[in-house]
């Protein structure tokens, strides 16, 4: 299992054999089309009834840029490439379609995939500069696997394209063979690539998230931006093989998440109990680009609540990452851990049961100093309430963090300092 925090080179997983995309039917001219397998399509089609089609990609295809595909109940077991501005949403309502990924699926062949990995596998792939919308759809990236190689992702983001989901829900992406679940990948949604770069943008609101491998949400590469609103976030619980982050931001990209929910991001690997750097996370932030922010959230039951950790040689003036008015409740060993550069909380509860309620790490590998603060925040409960976690190497950069104006109660201890030059001030 690689470290949680994304250093390292990740492994990947991918299957064998591809399978042919659904075929089309009748032609028709209209900008908005129907798409149904519970009824034959039709020329001029115009409802579920009457469709146009019977697949979705063959839709898309046709209907071209700003297309308005509406989508029949039913299930359509097809992987979909965009390169269009599209719009595809549940013609009648949430939740009552779902694309699933076929048993066997093929590579995702887009310019994009092709460029970030060519050995990638996405139930929806947006290559396009481009808006794309998908509202009320059911995404389920789930199939058995062949092998630990390649990606896997249930809707990918790339060449500077923005998505826009509302009311959708995602499962997976994830094998279904218990052997191969410690493989790290498996993304729910991944915006944007590291290497190569490749940009992408989302926004996304109120949308159900789970049954995903490694990460829920993602973006990366600097440029690439992704807001989620209202939505719903959850992991596996106590993993037996792998440790998940339900939010990831990291390598340029912003992230700004609001009144969302993100929980059951727990790793029961023997070395995460004792390594937080193998820890599964509820929302991890490392080299995201300054404004990046969760607030007014509810952050619970994972081993870390949130991390953020800059990344960079160079501490800035103002904070680059914000935890604002967040309750993080619950989360196992830490409720937040703060590495180098420049972090904020501003009226955040950190409470339940936990280890460390604020964690600060201070490593002789570290590019910079940490230096961040609390303000009106509280801590309760939790064994330690407020930790520098130090290798008291001679190489430690000096560190300090402000505690104003919040409370500590209820905890086994205030404050442990194994620094020999961090400061900590209340």
């Amino acid at each position: 299992m690689s470290q949680r925090i994304p250093r390292l080179t990740i492994a990947a997983l991918a299957v064998a054999a591809c399978a042919a995309l659904g075929a089309g039917a009748a032609t028709a001219s209209a900008s908005t089309l129907y798409v149904s397998n519970s009824a034959p399509p039709v020329v001029g089609g115009k409802s579920c009834a009457q469709p146009n089609y019977s697949a979705i990609q063959a839709a898309i295809t046709a209907g071209g840029a700003g297309a308005v595909i509406k989508i029949c109940p039913g299930t359509y077991t097809e992987q979909l490439e965009i390169t269009n501005s599209v719009t595809l949403t549940a013609a009648s309502g949430v939740g009552t379609a779902t694309i699933a990924m076929p048993q066997a699926p093929a590579y995702s062949g887009t310019s994009c995939d092709i460029l970030a990995h060519p050995e990638q596998i996405d139930e929806i792939s947006i290559c396009t500069s481009g808006t794309v919308t998908i509202n009320n759809l059911n995404v389920q990236a789930l199939f058995p696997n062949a092998t630990c190689a390649g990606e896997l992702y249930g809707i990918f983001v790339g060449e500077g394209g923005t998505l826009k989901a509302t009311g959708d829900t995602v499962d997976g992406a994830s094998t279904t063979l218990p052997a191969l679940k410690g493989c790290q990948t498996g993304v729910a949604i991944e915006i944007g690539n590291k290497t190569p770069a490749e940009v992408g943008h989302a926004v996304l609101k109120n949308l159900t998230i789970y049954g995903y491998q490694k990460n829920g949400p993602t973006v990366k590469s600097p440029g690439s931006t992704m807001t989620i609103t209202g939505s719903t976030i959850t992991g596996e619980g106590p993993s037996p093989d792998i440790a998940q982050n339900g939010i990831e931001v990291a390598y340029g990209a912003k992230g700004v998440v609001n009144t969302s929910s993100i929980s059951g991001n727990e790793c029961n690997v023997p070395v995460c109990a004792v390594n937080n750097e193998e820890q599964a996370s509820g929302v991890l932030f490392y080299q995201s680009a300054s404004g990046s922010n969760v607030t007014s959230s509810t952050i619970t039951n994972n081993d870390i609540g949130a991390y953020y950790g800059s990344g960079s040689a160079t501490v800035p003036a103002m904070p680059a990452f914000t935890l604002s008015k967040d309750g993080l409740t619950n989360n196992r060993y830490e409720g937040v851990v703060l590495e180098e550069g420049k972090a904020s909380l501003k009226n955040d509860v950190i409470n339940g049961t936990g280890k460390v309620g604020i964690d600060l790490v201070q490593l002789a590998s570290q590019l910079s100093a940490l230096n961040s603060s609390a303000t009106s925040t509280k801590v309760e409960g939790q064994e330690t309430a407020i930790k520098v976690e130090s290798d008291k190497s001679a190489l430690d950069i000096p560190g300090k963090f402000t505690f104003a104006t919040g409370t500590l109660s209820g905890n086994g201890t205030i404050l442990v300092n194994e620094s020999n030059n961090f400061e900590v001030i209340f």
